[in-house]
């Protein structure tokens, strides 16, 4: 039966892609039938004597026998070692080749996915910043690691059994036969729950609030700073009272939400020095900090197309602390 199953996938395939037959490099093919895109050429060696790939990374690491390591630590279901008896949920190293795979593995373990400090050289800067800020917002959500629920565990510890059996009867039989579709209904229902995730519906409608230099998003959650300075645009009609932030620390990280609870609207020539915390945000004075704001709204006139002036109004909001990650 299984033989029968192989020939006529190979068969499918060999049909499917026979125009791709004389390709030995990648090529992109849209599928319409099955609204697919794949990357396609020819392998004798491969079952149906195609090798098809989602993404170009993998189909030209295939012909170059080239591609990437990433490795990483999470508490993942499995055996650390070959003489380990017993797979369990535990700390386990392991790796993959390509980063839209390690991401997958931070949605999947947003709570303990680590990477080991002897590993970091395997990560560019961008994308350790880019794992920090989805781990942080996976963990904010309350998103927990993935775990097999107990009835997939009781469905897979039934299979065991009645697999190793050596004579099985008919019920045993249709036990085998339905097992893979009951397991995928099971598995399918787990992955929709996990999804249907409330604060994620939540935070969907916050701004996010970057914060580049230290100590600045501590400040705002220890109340050291409780306020956001903006320019104030003509196109800008709404009121800003009741807007939310995702607050971004330092280190590409959430690490909290603020509210604003008042807005008022200040000429930039009556911005005072008690209104600020030039200090905190890295200027030895008062003047230098305000030059550097009025520098800043001329750079940014391009961008508007909004000319910028003394008398140009700027919106200070006040806003207070929702929550601390």
């Amino acid at each position: 039966m299984k033989s029968l199953k192989a020939k006529y996938y190979s068969w499918r395939i060999a049909r499917r892609y026979k125009k791709f037959k004389n390709c030995s490099l990648p090529c992109r093919f849209w599928d319409k039938k099955r609204d697919t895109f794949e990357w396609v050429y020819y392998d004798v060696l491969r079952q149906g004597g195609f090798d098809i790939q989602n993404s170009l990374y993998e189909a030209l690491g295939n012909v170059s026998s080239s591609g990437v390591t990433y490795e990483f630590e999470a508490f993942m279901y499995g055996r650390n070692n070959p003489d380990q008896k017993e797979a369990k949920y535990q700390m386990i190293k392991s790796h993959c080749h390509s980063f839209d795979e390690v991401v997958g593995y931070v949605y999947e373990y947003p709570e303990s996915f680590r990477i080991p400090e002897d590993c970091l050289g395997e990560y560019s800067q961008q994308e350790l910043c880019c794992l920090r800020k989805m781990q942080s917002y996976l963990k904010a959500i309350g998103l927990k690691d993935e775990k097999k629920s107990l009835e997939i565990v009781a469905l897979n510890e039934k299979w065991e059994e009645i697999n190793n059996k050596k004579k099985k009867s008919l019920i045993d039989r249709f036990f085998l036969f339905r097992y893979l579709k009951k397991w995928e209904k099971l598995n399918d229902k787990e992955k929709l729950n996990r999804c249907r995730n409330e604060k994620a519906l939540l935070y969907s409608s916050y701004r996010i609030l970057h914060t580049n230099k230290n100590g600045i998003a501590d400040a705002y959650l220890n109340g050291e700073k409780d306020y956001i300075l903006n320019r104030k645009y003509s196109f800008d009609k709404k009121t800003n009272v009741g807007i939310r932030f995702m607050l971004e620390n330092e280190n590409n990280e959430y690490c909290g939400t603020l509210e604003v609870i008042s807005e008022e609207f200040v000429p930039f020539k009556d911005l005072k020095e008690e209104m600020v915390d030039y200090k905190l945000a890295g200027y030895k004075t008062f003047s230098d900090y305000k030059e550097h704001l009025y520098n800043k709204y001329l750079d940014d006139e391009r961008i508007y197309q909004e000319k910028f002036s003394e008398d140009s109004l700027l919106v200070y909001l006040k806003v207070k602390v929702l929550e601390k990650f």
